[in-house]
């Protein structure tokens, strides 16, 4: 006992080291693997290989120490039976015990009955020392805080309170995503938005815009402020969802067809023309992740999907990105300003040419709202927006230049 309580207390230490560091080689391995054909193109095969190759080199660091001490435990649990007789017969010896045949025929019995579970000891610990660890890793999993469901105050639709036609408010709200809250990703937030109209989110890389949209789904943690929200919410990610199904069923998403909305959301997000190519059309089955859609037909179903939810809140974080600028224009003027003319939307975007359109622009900059009003309003106060729109009309010049075309802020005015 006086060997196996310190050799399994090491054991136990280096099996959680070694679970640490397998976590982190496997998370990082499946991005890499997720993202593979971003590495293709940019070239970036070796650099990644090189942080897998150290992580594994962390993990086989660890995974040493394991079995070196594993091997030490086998070693002196497998040398304890002969160490006992030696100890046992010598100590015999020296008080002067004599050795008679009965004895020592009766305690070498005794070792032999002991011999099969002292062998058996190492593995035990071994397996107690895992067990722990796991079990560890597995309570402290269950035992993480459930996101609070009091983060957004649902206010009844129809409220006869002279705030009614407030759909989303947020007073002096401060957000963070790690615990205990030690660094804000939001700070002094102060938001009103009436519904039936469309409000912008623009800002640079980082600056907070798609973490306040998840502020009013409820996914952030919320440290101190109020947000209340009036309406159901449909949010359209950046990055498309899609199921493994058909087409159909991506875009109803468990709700009863409706022909005529139907057909009318799929003319809306541009998708008749997809359909027709398609051998069978909306009954399509698509592959894991929609393998056999591009990047533009996975973006445009995600948008049907939320289109035909009919909901009274519109979350849209810069679903245009991964469109050509001719649709991009097209669903914007079609979706947000067309079909959804009676709801409340709220789009981030980079685009600046669809600023113009908005009843409310937000700029954000470094998780706080620095900026607020209508696009003329904001263009002429001479601060960072003026510079972003100039740049970017800047890039759409020398574009529009090259191709011998109009711009897309005119093709969106017309």
């Amino acid at each position: 006992m006086l060997v196996n309580v310190p050799l399994g207390s090491i054991q136990e230490k280096f099996q959680d080291k070694l679970m640490v560091s397998r976590d982190k080689r496997m998370k990082a391995t499946s991005e890499i693997l997720r993202n593979m054909r971003i590495l293709k193109l940019q070239g970036w095969e070796m650099k990644f290989l090189s942080k897998i190759t150290e992580l594994r080199k962390n993990e086989e660091f660890w995974l040493k120490k394991l079995l070196y001490t594993l091997s030490v435990i086998i070693f002196v649990f497998w040398s304890a039976p002969a160490f006992v007789s030696v100890v046992t017969f010598g100590t015999c010896l020296l008080i002067g015990v004599p050795l008679e045949s009965g004895k020592i025929l009766s305690s070498l019995a005794t070792f032999q009955i002991l011999q099969e579970p002292i062998y058996n000891l190492p593995e035990t610990i071994s397996m107690m020392a895992q067990a722990k660890v796991s079990l560890d890793r597995i309570a402290s999993f269950l035992c993480q805080d459930d996101m609070k469901s009091d983060i957004v105050e649902k206010l009844p639709k129809g409220s006869t309170s002279n705030s009614s036609d407030i759909a989303i408010e947020v007073v002096d709200g401060n957000f963070s995503w790690d615990l205990p809250f030690s660094n804000l990703v939001l700070k002094n937030i102060n938001l009103k938005i009436f519904h039936r109209t469309k409000v912008a989110i623009c800002g640079t890389v980082g600056s907070g815009k798609s973490t306040l949209l998840s502020c009013i789904l409820g996914e952030v943690p919320k440290i101190s402020g109020v947000v209340k929200v009036c309406g159901i919410k449909a949010y359209v990610a950046q990055s498309p969802w899609i199921q493994s199904s058909k087409i159909e069923d991506n875009i109803l998403f468990g709700k009863d067809m409706e022909r005529e909305r139907y057909e009318k959301v799929l003319e809306a997000c541009s998708l008749k023309k997809d359909l027709e190519i398609l051998s069978f059309g909306d009954q399509t089955m698509i592959g894991e992740r929609g393998i056999n859609l591009s990047g533009g037909q996975k973006q445009r179903i995600q948008i049907a999907r939320a289109l035909y939810q009919d909901a009274d809140i519109y979350l849209f974080d810069d679903p245009f990105s991964a469109l050509d600028a001719h649709t991009g224009t097209y669903l914007f003027k079609e979706c947000l300003l067309g079909f959804l003319s009676s709801k409340t939307v709220i789009y981030v975007t980079h685009q600046v040419e669809f600023l113009p359109a908005a009843d409310l622009i937000l700029v954000m900059k470094d998780g706080e709202i620095t900026q607020c009003g209508k696009y003329n309003e904001l263009l002429n106060s001479g601060t960072d927006f003026m510079k972003l729109v100039g740049a970017h009309r800047e890039a759409l010049s020398a574009l529009d230049s090259s191709n011998g075309d109009t711009t897309i802020s005119d093709k969106i005015s017309t």
